[in-house]
């Protein structure tokens, strides 16, 4: 199958979670099919990139995104007197439009499928299966923003970004043959809002030989959180765990201390930083940090999709203390492959209870790692997508010959 993949940016090296998603899903094409890509050379590197897709060399049509990261600031300002919302706004690109236009032309590609609403914008005139990789639903994510508790400024951008890409890309998904989402919840949705379009359940998954126990010795009194620390979600719900749970832990387990694993922490999180608070900023590999550790802890309060995060914790055998919204969309269960805790309490207590209790952990661990490996690797969904594929093939192709019968009738 002639395949064009369009993505926001490289996802080389694939160290945050849009960007995992996006690696292991062009691994299953690029093995199976003839693809060609395109999109923003932005956060990634061209060269590794390369290295690690050969086949794709002279089939890479990468343009840079037109807006620096320093001028994020005001390209938000400026999004609040526009119709667009900011994501949409920093994605503009004459130049890629017409990268991806002269590839439409050139090609006769059987699918198309693009890795988030934003970059749906690009692909129009064409004879393709058009299929939107959805990661989460973004106005969704922005709307639990606009709801929670903190600076007004942000909670009136928050509606706002809100109500711009609920239209923004209600219209984009409209326009689609099928859209891939990576949770039934996410599914409802937009079956809810865009119900004429088909929908697939492609879940996020992790890569079981990468991420795997380790039999070295951890740390009996350690929490981690890992995650890409700039996204609000992450910086988010650390902060709120900082500040609300863990000093209640701190009193029972007085020298408790917890990993904050990711690039990006802000300044605000830098600060936090003491003996008992680790904030590592970037690091090349997270899993050592995940094995010495006791507890995983996912203080999510916001956020779509799946969490990556919460697969990797249960692939390398880690017992998790998340909130429901941190383990939305993974088939988890409480108290028989993860501790859920949603207000500052309970989330204490089902901590300090794992780190006391080895029979309790270990339980966990193993039914979160049974679970994985039989629902989350990255083959199986591969799978999946495939599946999706053929289904969208067929109707397409019946779609033609009831359309050519339609034709000969008249004639």
């Amino acid at each position: 199958m002639k395949i064009l993949h369009v993505f926001p940016y490289l996802p080389t090296p694939p160290n945050f979670g849009g960007a995992l998603r996006i690696y292991y899903i062009l691994q299953h094409l690029h093995n199976n099919h003839d693809v060609t890509v395109a999109g923003f050379s932005t956060n990634g590197n061209l060269e590794q990139f390369h290295e690690t897709f050969p086949g794709l060399k002279g089939k890479s049509h990468f343009i840079s995104r037109p807006w620096k990261k320093k001028f994020r600031k005001l390209i938000q300002m400026y999004s609040l007197f526009t119709n667009h919302s900011y994501w949409y706004t920093t994605v503009f690109s004459k130049k890629l439009q017409h990268t991806i236009d002269q590839l439409l032309l050139e090609n006769a590609f059987d699918l198309i499928q693009f890795e988030f609403p934003v970059m749906g914008r690009f692909v129009k005139n064409t004879d393709a299966i058009k299929i939107l990789d959805a990661h989460n639903v973004e106005y969704d994510n922005f709307k639990r923003m606009s709801n929670l508790k903190g600076s007004k400024l942000k909670q009136f951008f928050y509606r706002h970004e809100y109500e711009k890409l609920f239209n923004e890309e209600i219209k984009i998904c409209s326009e689609q043959d099928a859209v891939f989402t990576t949770s039934n919840r996410d599914q409802k949705l937009l079956d809810k809002d865009v119900p004429e379009v088909s929908k697939f359940v492609i879940p996020n998954g992790v890569d079981v030989s990468y991420f795997y126990p380790s039999k070295q010795k951890y740390e009996s009194a350690s929490l981690v959180f890992t995650g890409m620390m700039g996204y609000v979600p992450n910086y988010e719900g650390i902060i709120w765990f900082l500040d609300n749970i863990f000093p209640l832990i701190r009193k029972e387990i007085p020298n408790i201390k917890i990993y904050i694993v990711g690039k990006n922490p802000p300044q605000k999180l830098r600060k936090r930083a003491t003996g008992n608070i680790i904030v590592t900023g970037f690091v090349k590999d997270v899993r050592p940090y995940v094995w010495r550790s006791s507890v995983y802890v996912v203080p999510l309060r916001m956020g779509g999709g799946t969490r990556l995060k919460v697969l990797e914790a249960l692939a390398m055998k880690k017992p998790v203390v998340t909130t429901s919204i941190g383990c939305e969309g993974i088939d988890v269960t409480n108290d028989e492959t993860v501790l859920k805790a949603d207000n500052p309490e309970t989330f204490a207590d089902s901590v300090i209870k794992l780190i006391g209790r080895k029979e309790l952990r270990d339980r966990l661990s193993q039914n979160g790692h049974e679970l994985i490996h039989s629902k989350y690797r990255w083959d199986a969904i591969g799978n999946q997508i495939e599946e999706a594929y053929s289904k969208l093939m067929q109707n397409s192709l019946a779609g033609k010959t009831e359309k050519k019968a339609m034709v000969d009738e008249q004639f």
